[in-house]
């Protein structure tokens, strides 16, 4: 599958807090584009905390390489603005390399979308570190 048919079967799909979040749509692409496995989440933490400990696994996946540059397929992980002090990742998408780059996400109330960086930095999300999986 490539990236384009997998994000335009799910640009505009609900926000799924127990179905598909922003790390289920992360782990689906990476297994079916790009045919890398990651770990599972089932439910979306409801807490904070919660949140942040997950997204602050990242650090120990073995092989995975944080880049400066995003490329094609790089997890993104990011916070919200007002946050930054803490460095907190909040939230996950996936770059992908189509209409001059982006990242396909999910989140409420806008379920899932491609926002270029600049998009996203207008809705309120920043930090955003890119990350290539082993």
């Amino acid at each position: 599958m490539t990236p384009a048919e997998f994000a335009a079967g799910l640009i505009g799909r609900a926000y799924e807090p127990a179905g598909l979040h922003c790390w289920e749509l992360v782990r689906q692409c990476q297994s079916l584009v790009y045919g890398r496995e990651l770990p599972p989440v089932l439910v979306a933490p409801e807490r904070m905390r919660e949140l942040v400990g997950m997204m602050d696994l990242r650090h120990s996946y073995p092989g995975w390489q944080q880049v400066d540059v995003p490329s094609d397929g790089a997890v993104v992980f990011m916070t919200r603005h007002g946050h930054e002090a803490a460095k907190a990742a909040c939230h996950a998408g996936v770059y992908l390399a189509l209409d001059g780059g982006g990242v396909l996400h999910t989140d409420a109330p806008h379920g899932v979308v491609f926002e270029s960086v600049p998009e996203l930095t207008a809705r309120n999300w920043a930090d955003l570190s890119f990350y290539l999986p082993a």
